[in-house]
């Protein structure tokens, strides 16, 4: 994974992180999250919202929300343009991942555009399973495919 990685720090996401994080949110994708559900999803409790920092940047984040005491959701990640495909997603989903175990989940879900491979492919490779499909999920009609992992 290379040099880059030693030095990205994750950490948890704060409000004076929403100019950066908006930024890569609507860099990412076509239906971004509005600033106020970014807001709601870093302040929140039942939840973790981390970033990846690298020279005092923000270059990537993964939020998750609490279901119950032992599922939990991924509800977005997200690279900065410039750093993708040099593995910050990978960093982020494994510390997320680890909390998550630490905490005592034993399951986490998440839905991903059924033409989002490199994110199906990540997420296969951190042994996520087709779990199901929802129809015409995306404001574009596009499928979102439901993707579930065993922690425990």
């Amino acid at each position: 994974m290379g040099k880059l990685l030693q030095k990205i720090k994750v950490r948890p996401a704060s409000l004076e992180d929403l100019p950066e994080l908006e930024y890569i949110e609507k860099s990412s994708f076509s239906n971004p999250y509005p600033l106020s559900l970014l807001k709601t999803l870093v302040t929140l409790n039942f939840g973790e919202f981390l970033v990846a920092v690298l020279n005092g940047n923000i270059v990537g984040y993964i939020s998750s929300i609490f279901e119950n005491f032992s599922s939990a959701t991924i509800v977005s990640i997200a690279v900065h343009p410039k750093y993708r495909r040099k593995h910050v997603g990978d960093a982020l989903l494994k510390i997320l991942l680890e909390k998550l175990r630490s905490k005592g989940f034993v399951e986490v879900k998440l839905e991903v555009r059924e033409s989002n491979i490199a994110a199906r492919r990540l997420y296969e490779k951190f042994g996520f399973k087709y779990s199901g499909r929802i129809p015409g999920y995306y404001d574009d009609g596009e499928d979102a495919i439901i993707m579930k992992l065993k922690l425990a």
